[in-house]
């Protein structure tokens, strides 16, 4: 059965660096759950879609996902998100439409569905709590507030850790916790290659991994 290896955390805590570099080691598919909430995020500004209409819009949504080289590429309406997952307008929406039920099992289901058929490492807010809670290879990432806020400025965010985080952990739907029996690390004073190796000693520890290159 393919494995699911779950990096969750909030804003800023390196999730998706540390979750590219595990992936690349393990040769497994890197997925980003976030990107997936982006898209939509997309989609909605895009097509300037209301709170009222929202529903019927995701029923009919058709995300698709391509397999490519570096993971994964999704697809609205046949148009490629990927260039406009960083669009300001996009960050402004997100946590907000991720809120909503309706979105988070449209996007579950295509997370599922990739895990039928590839290794994964799948970073997120939810992912070893909530999608994947059944995966033995659970981690949680976190740093400071103050590192967090530097690395999101430093990646020329536009949105607030703090507001992401108010909104990620008090959300009724599927908040921002740590998984049961994850892996927890403190990243705020390792390098991204501290963080990579870490996680995959952990791995190495579980003996699912017993041949990892680092």
């Amino acid at each position: 059965m393919p494995r699911v290896i779950a990096i969750d955390g909030p804003a800023a805590s390196g999730k998706s660096s540390v979750s590219r570099g595990v992936a690349s080691a393990l040769g497994f598919l890197f997925v980003s759950s976030g990107h997936f909430y982006r898209a939509l995020a997309w989609g909605v500004a895009r097509d300037n879609i209301s709170e009222a209409t929202l529903p019927e819009w995701i029923e009919r949504s058709p995300l698709e996902v391509e397999r490519t080289k570096e993971g994964v590429r999704l697809l609205l309406d046949g148009s490629d998100a990927t260039p406009h997952l960083s669009d300001p307008e996009v960050a402004a929406k997100v946590s907000l439409l991720a809120i909503f039920p309706e979105v988070r099992d449209l996007i579950n289901e295509r997370l599922r569905a990739l895990a039928a058929t590839h290794d994964l490492v799948m970073e997120g807010r939810d992912i070893g709590s909530i999608v994947f809670p059944e995966t033995p290879f659970k981690f949680y990432l976190d740093a400071s507030p103050e590192v967090r806020a530097r690395r999101r400025a430093g990646e020329g965010a536009v949105d607030s850790v703090a507001e992401r985080d108010r909104i990620d952990s008090t959300r009724a739907t599927a908040p921002l916790t740590i998984p049961k029996g994850a892996t927890v690390i403190d990243t705020t004073h390792l390098r991204l290659d501290e963080v990579i190796t870490s996680v995959l000693g952990h791995l190495q520890k579980s003996g699912a991994f017993p041949a990892i290159s680092r």
